[in-house]
């Protein structure tokens, strides 16, 4: 089984950049937590404006927003 990634890009510019088998898992975190550990990174929720996928296989990247976000 091949890895995706996740792009999650923050207020102000900065991005982190995962790579995991469990990308829906991630973004279900995402969406329902305040903090999330990702790879020994706390990620505070609120402070992402978007996220990026790449799934092997596609030619391009798919850009999600968090609904509610801000």
């Amino acid at each position: 089984m091949s890895e995706s990634s996740i792009t999650i890009h923050f207020v102000g510019g900065e991005s982190l950049n995962i790579i995991s088998g469990d990308v829906p898992g991630i973004i279900a975190r995402l969406k329902s937590e305040e903090w999330v550990v990702l790879n020994e990174h706390h990620v505070k929720t609120s402070s992402i404006s978007f996220f990026s996928v790449y799934e092997p296989g596609f030619e391009r990247k798919s850009d999600k927003t968090i609904p509610g976000s801000g």
